[in-house]
């Protein structure tokens, strides 16, 4: 199985936020809809459909949420997809440790979530991740923020996925 070489993996972030719909965003090119937390800037890093960016913190790493969506070749399941990201997350996140990972659903498709750690330069992130396959997309929505703010970080990222629809 080849997929594309851009990483599944992308750096975001959040701070410790009540989730409330805000900021409605459409990617047509890229079949899908998204509601941003209120308060966060819609932004945008190579290789993602949108990043956004919590409002500045305290730290010098300012907490993130992205989607990027990845296209697969036909027949790949969510089994392969898995095992690709969790290859990824070896090869791409510094100390990459997983802590969790379970099956769950995006917009009604059977979906997977991640919760992993690592190092990124100076900094020592939790990530949390959810995706799925839908047609020949990958879509994957990801968060990324210091260790210690994780909880933070899911409650945005349940609110976030909550709001994800893709085009079918």
């Amino acid at each position: 199985m080849t997929l594309s070489s851009r990483p599944a993996v992308r750096l975001l972030a959040l701070s410790s936020l009540v989730v409330s719909a805000a900021l409605a965003y459409t990617d047509a090119a890229d079949g899908f809809s998204v509601t941003a937390p209120k308060g966060w800037k819609q932004s945008s890093y190579p290789g993602t459909s949108v990043v956004f960016l919590a409002p500045k913190t305290v730290s010098a790493f300012n907490p993130n949420i992205n989607v990027l969506v990845q296209a697969v070749p036909t027949g790949v399941t969510l089994k392969d997809y898995d095992a690709a990201t969790l290859d990824q997350i070896k090869k791409l996140i510094t100390d990459g440790k997983l802590i969790s990972q379970q099956a769950v659903t995006l917009d009604g498709s059977e979906a997977t979530q991640l919760n992993y750690t690592g190092r990124q330069g100076q900094y020592k992130l939790y990530f949390t991740q959810t995706y799925a396959i839908v047609g020949k997309k990958a879509y994957v929505l990801t968060g990324t923020t210091v260790q210690g703010q994780d909880a933070a970080l899911r409650a945005v990222m349940d609110g976030f996925v909550r709001t994800f629809k893709a085009r079918r």
